[in-house]
């Protein structure tokens, strides 16, 4: 058990570390309340309990052994007064972000907009081997394009690449949008939107002859649009939230 006395706007704070559980929790009291802390792991330094205060911003460190070492208050250690270290200080923000609920909506709609384009890709693929499997959660125009090279009246080898070429360049469209969108810009899901809006579009005018051979790709098209909707929407509530978030 340790204990230390914090000053928070000339106001003293009680705060116990009694232990961690099998979790990796801590174990606190706070003026006599008692509260569960998750840690954060830095490599070869230590754990760190960010503490809830009011008005202040308190941090419990220990060593690798689960010994208290030292408190930091505001950013320095109490003890000695250096500041906290730049690694600590980004684990600590990385952390943070990391239990934003819209950051973990934000990245389930990047992981669906990156499943699209590589099941994208694999589909081309696939139709070049002439194989029988495909997968609905997929761009449907670039693998319309390539179809129509392959299946012309009088295909060739260069129809064919020049078919799979174009039909590559549709599909990196939705790679590039995808990494440019990695740096929490709302441009590139924009474009990303819409593109897939237009391909469920001709989803859609293809299916009109016989929609019940196409209803497993529309609804998976759907989900996929539907996806990049609420990533676009999540995203722009972050920029709104902190506009200097984008590069």
């Amino acid at each position: 058990m340790e204990q230390w006395n914090v000053f928070e706007n000339g106001r003293a704070h009680e705060v116990i570390f009694e232990g961690c559980k099998i979790s990796g929790k801590g174990k606190f009291r706070i003026d006599g309340k008692r509260t569960l802390v998750p840690a954060v792991l830095v490599k070869k330094i230590g754990l760190f309990y960010p503490i809830p205060m009011d008005e202040s911003e308190l941090i419990v460190k220990l060593d690798l052994k689960n010994h208290p070492v030292d408190v930091i208050q505001d950013g320095f250690y109490l003890q000695t007064g250096a500041p906290l270290e730049e690694s600590v200080q980004s684990a600590l923000r990385s952390s943070k972000e990391a239990q934003n609920p819209l950051v973990l909506q934000d990245r389930s709609g990047m992981s669906s907009l990156l499943t699209f384009t590589v099941l994208t890709y694999l589909n081309l693929f696939l139709l070049l081997v002439n194989t029988s499997v495909s997968f609905p959660f997929s761009a449907v125009a670039p693998q319309l394009v390539l179809g129509l090279f392959l299946y012309s009246e009088a295909p060739s080898t260069a129809r064919i690449a020049v078919g799979a070429l174009i039909s590559v360049a549709l599909t990196s469209v939705y790679l590039v949008l995808y990494l440019l969108s990695k740096k929490d810009r709302l441009w590139p899901v924009a474009v990303a939107l819409v593109f897939a809006a237009i391909d469920f579009l001709i989803l859609m005018y293809v299916s009109l002859d016989d929609m019940a051979s196409y209803i497993i790709d529309i609804a998976f098209h759907g989900w996929a649009l539907f996806s990049l909707l609420h990533l676009f929407l999540v995203r722009k509530k972050r920029v709104k939230k902190d506009p200097l978030e984008q590069d």
